[in-house]
């Protein structure tokens, strides 16, 4: 009995432990959509992180809307980086040279507590993503409060 509950304090800290996701910036995927995080959704919990993965030095990944007291992020380009989500809510991101292109992902943590500022930001800045514009909108639409 003591070797069992021993086995199970020593195991429960990996099961509680913290995830670490991967979202590739392509050129192209399989599917032969371009310039596109994959996935451009992604779920996670608290404490969880995302390794950025660019496909080359032409992409970063660069929090354009963040939850209110969460920090920005802008990954260097070309080099694949941890970026760790310590705040509740959907944070808008985007490889910088490719916004024009709709290169852009939603990453929420929780709840999409501050859907409505994504919203409001996209309706600001949708004017500049000149193809993929409907792509971006089924990214969007995937946030759930």
């Amino acid at each position: 009995m003591k070797r069992l509950i021993l086995t199970f304090f020593l195991v429960l800290p990996s099961l509680l432990a913290a995830k670490e996701y991967q979202v590739k910036l392509l050129n192209v995927n399989a599917n032969g959509q371009t310039m596109i995080m994959e996935p451009e959704f992604l779920n996670i919990s608290l404490g969880d992180s995302i390794r950025f993965i660019p496909a080359d030095v032409s992409h970063n990944a660069q929090s354009v809307v963040v939850p209110k007291g969460a920090s920005a992020f802008n990954t260097p380009m070309g080099q694949p980086t941890v970026v760790k989500f310590n705040k509740e809510g959907a944070f808008l991101y985007k490889c910088t040279p490719h916004f024009a292109l709709g290169m852009i992902g939603i990453i929420q943590v929780g709840k999409a507590i501050n859907k409505a500022d994504i919203t409001k930001q996209w309706n600001t800045i949708k004017s500049g993503v000149v193809v993929n514009q409907e792509r971006v909108i089924a990214t969007l639409a995937q946030m759930k409060i």
